[in-house]
């Protein structure tokens, strides 16, 4: 049996940046994925706000050789189009670099992968876990291949379905708590915007879908359309039809498909934004990222919210192994540091997304604040972001 004092459980975007803090803090631990990498992975690809602040806590030289890498790029405004005759722009300043970059998560997740420590870190890739279960020396930890592995406390990094949150938080997962969609890539896409722009479309089927494309390194772009879960089920929307159709007949978007060509199929995925509804600390156990429910539910993006808690963890289980201290109340204190991050944002961010319900109240709120909020909007980056 393999004793640490701390293994995270999964490793994408959340799991690798708790293993970079632990590394950085000099803590040694397990990392464990059911994949090898590099591994795809369907997201929309877009980065944003805490991603950027994650890199830069990190390492310095992690976020100058993220913005060196030539599978990355990067935009300085997102254009979140309301309707056909009105938008809203988020742009950074004229001193600073971006406020969205895009980056399949093939080559992302991998590029995190890639710097994780060889000194702190023992990574078991390839290899699932069977079960968990509480120990009298912490949570023993079984893989798929039966290695057992016993840990102090064990960080659920594994997405929104994870295992850590159903065994050992015993949560449920809450459909009207959840944002689904596809996505597919697509070489051949024309009259994309300026300066690889980003550019967001609320539609309304019965209720608000968003309709995303972004442009890739590689020439070609992800396209991605999607909403709340329980609403896409209520209004029995098919979402691979309805991207279809917006992409044939949409007046501002089909020309553009006129000779684009999609490269593999379409490919489904959900993501939770359940954070206030969920319990993201227990007895030897944090969860980070999608697990830990803190996607944002208006503009739909986690990686970055994923990251910066990853931080947030590993600074927590610092204090627990100072302390071996790893009790429920003593841990209690992780989901106020989130909320102390994140709540703002994420609580804003849920009025939003129920706002957009009401599709012409939401379209005159949006008018009357427009210049207002693109004015402010330097500032509000800045706060989340390098």
């Amino acid at each position: 049996m393999i004793k640490t004092d701390v293994c995270i459980i999964g490793s994408g975007p959340s799991g690798a940046s708790t293993s970079l803090m632990l590394s950085k803090m000099k803590i040694p631990h397990y990392i464990i994925d059911k994949s090898t990498f590099p591994r795809d992975k369907t997201c929309g690809d877009g980065l944003i706000l805490y991603a950027y602040k994650a890199l830069l806590e990190i390492d310095k030289k992690l976020f100058d050789n993220f913005l060196k890498n030539p599978k990355f790029i990067h935009s300085k405004k997102i254009r979140l189009h309301i309707n056909n005759d009105l938008n809203i722009d988020f742009q950074e300043s004229k001193e600073r670099d971006m406020v969205i970059s895009y980056a399949k998560r093939y080559d992302f997740d991998h590029f995190l992968i890639k710097h994780l420590s060889e000194e702190y870190t023992t990574c078991e890739f390839g290899n699932g876990v069977k079960s968990l279960k509480q120990h009298e020396d912490g949570i023993l930890i079984k893989l798929k291949d039966n290695k057992e592995i016993i840990a102090k406390i064990v960080v659920g990094a594994d997405g929104a379905n994870s295992i850590v949150s159903r065994k050992l938080a015993k949560n449920k997962i809450f459909k009207k708590l959840s944002s689904t969609f596809v996505s597919g890539y697509f070489k051949g896409v024309i009259d994309m915007p300026k300066n690889n722009n980003a550019e967001v479309r609320i539609i309304y089927k019965k209720m608000p879908l968003y309709f995303y494309i972004f442009p890739l390194a590689d020439g070609s772009s992800n396209v991605t359309l999607g909403g709340r879960s329980d609403l896409i089920l209520k209004h029995k929307i098919n979402l691979i039809k309805e991207i279809e159709s917006i992409i044939a007949k949409h007046s501002k978007t089909c020309h553009r498909f006129n000779n684009a060509e999609k490269i593999g199929s379409w490919r489904g995925w959900s993501i939770p934004y359940d954070f206030d509804a969920k319990k993201v600390y227990g007895n030897r156990f944090l969860l980070v990222g999608d697990a830990a429910g803190l996607t944002n539910a208006f503009y739909k993006e986690g990686v970055g919210t994923g990251m910066m808690s990853g931080i947030i963890c590993a600074k927590k289980i610092t204090q627990t192994l100072n302390t071996d201290n790893f009790s429920e109340n003593f841990l209690s204190s992780y989901q106020t540091d989130l909320k102390k991050e994140f709540g703002k944002l994420l609580n804003f961010s849920n009025f939003m997304a129920k706002l957009a319900n009401y599709r012409y109240l939401f379209s005159s709120i949006v008018y009357l604040l427009k210049n207002r909020v693109e004015r402010k909007s330097f500032d509000i980056i800045k706060r989340r972001s390098y």
